[in-house]
């Protein structure tokens, strides 16, 4: 199982909360639920916190999309093309 959320550290208040890696993205926009300060997401950003949990969204949307793949793929009904 994979942990859809991902870690963020406000820069202000230097605490850490947690996000769905679906949401973010460039351009997404969310609250400190510390300090209830606006950061917004942006892979240029001089911040290396932002660009971080940008990095680790995206890893964690892959996972999850190739484990998606993989219980497609075992539950595929298996057929025998041999010929008789």
């Amino acid at each position: 199982m994979i942990d859809e959320k991902v870690k963020i550290k406000c820069t202000k208040c230097l605490q850490m909360f947690r996000e769905r890696a679906k949401h973010i993205r460039n351009g997404f926009q969310t609250n400190c639920q510390h300090c209830n300060r606006l950061i917004t997401f942006d892979s240029s950003s001089e911040d290396r916190n932002i660009r971080r949990a940008l990095t680790n969204a995206k890893e964690v949307r892959m996972a999850i999309e190739a484990q998606r793949k993989d219980e497609i793929a075992a539950q595929a009904p298996v057929v025998d093309r041999r010929q008789f």
